[in-house]
């Protein structure tokens, strides 16, 4: 009996390394970290020295993470500012909201659009419907925004020649291409 939980302690034991040790940096890859870092000083990094520093980690298959942030900061290297840099953006961690007036208003564009008052049981489209298209819809990048801020406008005209019913199936299909590309959204930097 004893040596049946010693046999399963150790083997929780083993599992608890193994799971950790997949989580952390190999000690290949923490020489890999520093001897690609020392060739760069952390007090003056371009634009370019961020791809690279990048590049180099992606080629050793050294993933973002929180070790490699740890890493980098003892070798006196910010991870979110090297992260945002490669990506060409400046400052760090998300962007701030948007204005609540600009989701007030494409809220209110998009219910007074996919709402019709023809056929209530089969139009209507749902609050959290409406909420879920105005939250994609803000995290398109700024050209995709545009596009659908023109689209909206378009249908919301009142000599458009459509029924509300066509104007709102003609919108759904619309915002449905649109939002359906990942390239019409906003990147995000993951390092930090």
């Amino acid at each position: 009996m004893i040596s049946g939980v010693d046999s399963s302690q150790m083997a929780m034991l083993q599992q608890s390394t193994q799971s950790s040790s997949t989580n952390s940096l190999s000690s290949s890859q923490l020489e890999t970290i520093s001897s690609v870092l020392e060739d760069y000083d952390a007090s003056n990094l371009s634009q370019s020295d961020a791809q690279s520093i990048v590049a180099a980690f992606e080629n050793a298959g050294i993933e973002p993470s929180a070790e490699l942030a740890s890493a980098m900061e003892e070798a006196g290297f910010d991870a979110r500012e090297i992260g945002d840099l490669a990506g060409g953006k400046s400052g760090g961690g998300m962007p701030p909201p948007p204005p609540a007036e600009e989701t007030d208003s494409i809220s209110s564009l998009l219910d007074t659009l996919l709402n019709t008052e023809e056929d209530e049981e089969s139009t209507s489209t749902s609050f959290d419907d409406i909420m879920d298209y105005t939250s994609r819809i803000l995290n398109l990048n700024d050209e995709s925004k545009t596009e659908v801020m023109d689209l909206l406008d378009k249908y919301s005209n009142e000599d458009a020649d459509y029924t509300a019913e066509e104007t709102n199936n003609l919108l759904k299909t619309a915002l449905s291409q649109i939002l359906s590309d990942t390239n019409n959204y906003k990147s995000v930097s993951f390092y930090g």
